[in-house]
């Protein structure tokens, strides 16, 4: 439900939906463990903006 969210935010401000890849996944795990754990959620953004430059 979080990356539909996430995608449609994305979308409504013109940026292309984006899909984590499976061999990105433990990147992606890792950056939101680190936004859960340590409240910073700049890791999980530089993360989704790479994929959203991609």
């Amino acid at each position: 439900m979080g990356r539909l969210l996430m995608n449609v935010m994305l979308a409504s401000g013109g940026d292309p939906w984006t899909v984590i890849p499976q061999e990105r996944r433990a990147d992606y795990m890792a950056a939101l463990e680190s936004a859960s754990v340590d409240e910073g959620t700049a890791p999980f953004t530089r993360f989704i903006a790479s994929l959203v430059e991609a």
